[in-house]
C-alpha cells in the first residue's frame, strides 16, 4: 500500500516539453520524496512524500500507485536527480577502489544478492572516497521507464558532501541524524574523518536511541563531547526528542532557509522536518 503523507506545492507552471525545472526524487525502501527545484530560482516549488513498504508491494505497483497521486509527475522533466536511499552501500578510499571489485566490497559487508544494479559514486570530500551501491534490478527499470534524462546518486554522497560543505572541519566528535519513516541515517565524522555511514529501520523510538548509544560506544566516544545534529521527522514535543535531550546534552537541529521553500506552506511544520529532503536540491 503507498501513501501520500505530505503534499506542499507552490505554483507550479503549466506542463510543458520544454519545462526547465528539475525533478529531484528520494528512493528507499519505506519512502518516495518528490520536490520541484524552480529553474532559475534557488527555490523548491512542490514537496510530494510517499509511504510504502517494498518489501510487500513491487516497485512496479508502487511507481504506479505514485503516479497515480502525484501532483508533481503530471508534468515532464528534463533533468531529473534521483537519490537512492538504501542500506545496502560502502563507503570506499578513492586509492582502493577499482570498478571490478565493486561486488566483491558489496559482497564482503552485504552478503551476496542476485538481482541487483551496482552503482557507484565518487564523492567530493577530502581524502576522496567513492560510494559503492547497489539497487533492485526492478528499481532500476522503474526508474528508468518512469523518468526522463536521469542522473543517479546515493543520498550517503550527498550528505557526506554536504557536511564537508566549504572546507569544514569537525575537531570532536560529530554525529548526524536524520530521521524518516521507519528508517533513519546516521553519519559519524570524528577529529573531522568519516567513519561511519549507514541507515538503520527502527519501529520505536527507543529504537533510534539504542542504535546511537551502540555507535557511541562502538566508537568510544563520549556523549558530552559529541555533538548531535537532527533533521527530518523529529518533533521538540516528542518521546525520541525527549530521550535524545537527556543523554546528549550538546544537540542543534538542521535548519534550512525558510525562503527556499514558501514559508506560508510550511508553518504547521517545523523548520528541521523537511531539511533532509531539501538539502538534496542545495
Amino acid at each position: 500500500m503507498v501513501e501520500k503523507k505530505i503534499s506542499i506545492y507552490g505554483e507550479l507552471e503549466a506542463q510543458s516539453p520544454f519545462n526547465s525545472d528539475q525533478l529531484l526524487l528520494e528512493i528507499s525502501n519505506t519512502h518516495m520524496a518528490l520536490l520541484v527545484k524552480m529553474a532559475g530560482k534557488d527555490q523548491v516549488a512542490a514537496l510530494e512524500i510517499f509511504t510504502f513498504n517494498s518489501n510487500e508491494t513491487d516497485w512496479y505497483d508502487i511507481f504506479y500507485q505514485v503516479r497515480t497521486h502525484s501532483v508533481v509527475l503530471d508534468r515532464s522533466y528534463n533533468d531529473t536527480r534521483v537519490f537512492y536511499n538504501l542500506n545496502e552501500a560502502v563507503i570506499v578510499p578513492l586509492e582502493k577502489f577499482n570498478t571490478n571489485s565493486a561486488d566483491v566490497y558489496l559482497e564482503t559487508i552485504h552478503g551476496e544478492s542476485i538481482n541487483q544494479v551496482i552503482k557507484f559514486d565518487h564523492v567530493n570530500i577530502i581524502p576522496q572516497v567513492v560510494n559503492v551501491y547497489r539497487i533492485k534490478k526492478e528499481l532500476n527499470e522503474m526508474v528508468n521507464a518512469n523518468l526522463m534524462m536521469v542522473t543517479p546518486r546515493h543520498t550517503f554522497s550527498k550528505t557526506v558532501e554536504h557536511i564537508f560543505r566549504e572546507g569544514k572541519s569537525y575537531f570532536s566528535a560529530f554525529i548526524k541524524v536524520q530521521v524518516y519513516y521507519h528508517q533513519f541515517l546516521v553519519v559519524l565524522v570524528n577529529n573531522n574523518k568519516l567513519q561511519l555511514v549507514q541507515s538503520y529501520d527502527y519501529q520505536t523510538p527507543e529504537d533510534i536511541l539504542y542504535y546511537l548509544l551502540n555507535i557511541v560506544q562502538q566508537f568510544n566516544l563520549s556523549v558530552d563531547y559529541t555533538d548531535l545534529d537532527i533533521s527530518g521527522f523529529v518533533l521538540t514535543r516528542s518521546n525520541l526528542y525527549d530521550y535524545i535531550q537527556k543523554v546528549f546534552p550538546k544537540v542543534t537541529f538542521d535548519k534550512i532557509s525558510d525562503e527556499f521553500l514558501l514559508k506560508e506552506n510550511l508553518e504547521e511544520y517545523p523548520p528541521h522536518f523537511f531539511s533532509p529532503f531539501l538539502n538534496l536540491a542545495v
